[in-house]
């Protein structure tokens, strides 16, 4: 894994980010605690010279002499006391020349250690009423290392701040390398054709597993449908292989008659009819699929659809001989396309009562469920087996027992590909007899 590989993740640059803001912050409060420490420090020392000062100006000048040596011989080593005259000569005092910069009545100043005072001092002068200049000062030796102490404890502090964000944030980082690295091993074999194939979840719920869901939900959908691409060809070759070989036979049969008969016409043109319709739903499914016609989402009241849908089939069901039945007393209003939702109810009841037959009933239905609306399309006819509910979705898929009954084996295709359109759910239940189709209008996102 190469340090480039690290510094390219979001990991690490938001680590880097959130160490150097946190470096800031600790140099600002450590130069701060710096600052506040060395001024107070140096004003207490500032008080003490002027307060020494303030008592030594009091004294008489033959007094003073005398406090000032005896000042020396207590505590010469650590303090600074020095008379001069006004013309700037050495009367008294463990200091020999008075500092240039050094100002009476003015603000103390730092001098460095000398052969005068061996260590650096802090000095402050004052101007006596006869004209001399009494100069007091402390060591601070003990101060200055106190700053070199903070300061030290300034840099080094960052440096270790930093050193730390830069290995917490390449520590950080190398988990979703590695999460990465099996994503791509998973792209490399979808790429590759194992479509079967599904991006690895971490279970930690972050944005890796979130685009990985949405990525195992496309996949899906694409492996839906080129299994269903895979095998049209082969269904489409097998469902109109029969009405075109029909509709051949008969053409040729009418080519060597010498008379045309118009019922053998309507014949061809019935075969050639069924083939058209076939290939005019596959469109349809196609039109779905493609989403376009996701723009005519609107709000959609659902128990007037259902009534529309009874109202246009209760004839066919009637000459059928099958009792229908439409239920919507509760209101409910999703986000849809009102004719797509439409078309859905109304071929999930033509096959109801196509497959029901006479004497059955057919019942439609909207629930109002916790989870949101259900349409619901109920009959007791010969249902569907467990093992073929989801085949039945498929395009062209027909049950054995079904081969005789007129159909394109589409109607269902296309009810699946109106609901994953809205994102709903579609579910075929079983009913005792019969079959139970479910659509909850609830998005599945």
């Amino acid at each position: 894994m190469r340090l480039s590989e690290v510094w390219r993740t979001s990991t690490f640059r938001l680590s880097l980010l959130y160490g150097l803001l946190f470096t800031v912050g600790a140099v600002a409060l450590l130069a701060l605690v710096y600052v506040r420490s060395a001024v107070y420090l140096t004003q207490r020392v500032d008080r003490i010279l002027d307060a020494q000062a303030s008592a030594e100006m009091t004294l008489p000048p033959s007094a003073l002499r005398q406090t000032i040596n005896d000042a020396l011989l207590v505590n010469g080593r650590a303090s600074v006391f020095a008379l001069f005259a006004a013309d700037g000569s050495k009367i008294t005092g463990n200091l020999r020349v008075l500092p240039a910069a050094l100002q009476p009545g003015g603000r103390p100043i730092e001098a460095a250690a000398s052969a005068d005072f061996p260590a650096a001092t802090r000095l402050l002068a004052r101007r006596l009423p006869s004209g001399e200049v009494l100069v007091v000062g402390r060591d601070i030796s003990q101060l200055r290392e106190i700053r070199r102490i903070i300061a030290s404890a300034l840099i080094w502090s960052g440096v270790l701040i930093v050193v730390a964000g830069l290995a917490c944030g390449v520590a950080l980082s190398l988990g979703p390398l590695r999460r990465l690295r099996l994503l791509q091993a998973a792209s490399h074999d979808i790429a590759a054709g194992d479509l079967r194939r599904r991006m690895p979840f971490s279970g930690q719920g972050d944005e890796l597993d979130m685009f990985a869901g949405t990525v195992n939900y496309m996949l899906g959908e694409v492996e839906r449908l080129m299994a269903e691409v895979k095998t049209s060809s082969d269904t489409i070759a097998h469902d109109l292989r029969t009405p075109l070989t029909r509709a051949r036979a008969q053409l040729h049969r009418l080519a060597q008659s010498p008379k045309v008969d118009p019922a053998d016409i309507g014949r061809v043109t019935a075969e050639l009819d069924e083939v058209l319709e076939r290939f005019i739903a596959i469109l349809r499914i196609s039109e779905l699929e493609t989403r376009a016609r996701s723009a005519g989402f609107t709000a959609t009241e659902l128990g007037r659809i259902l009534e529309q849908a009874g109202e246009l089939y209760q004839p066919l069901a009637e000459e059928a001989g099958v009792q229908l039945s439409v239920s919507a007393p509760h209101p409910a209003i999703v986000e849809a396309d009102p004719k797509l939702l439409f078309e859905a109810v109304s071929n999930l009841l033509d096959n109801a009562i196509k497959f029901t037959g006479e004497g059955g009933r057919v019942r439609l239905e909207l629930e109002a469920g916790g989870a949101g609306p259900r349409i619901i399309v109920q009959d007791n006819g010969p249902g569907v087996p467990p093992g073929e509910r989801t085949a039945v979705l498929q395009r062209f898929y027909r049950s054995e027992r079904d081969r005789l009954t007129p159909g394109s084996g589409l109607g269902l295709s296309i009810v699946a590909a109106i609901v994953r359109l809205h994102r709903f759910r579609l579910e075929l239940q079983e009913s005792e007899p019969g079959l139970r189709v479910v659509i909850e209008c609830r998005p599945s996102y």
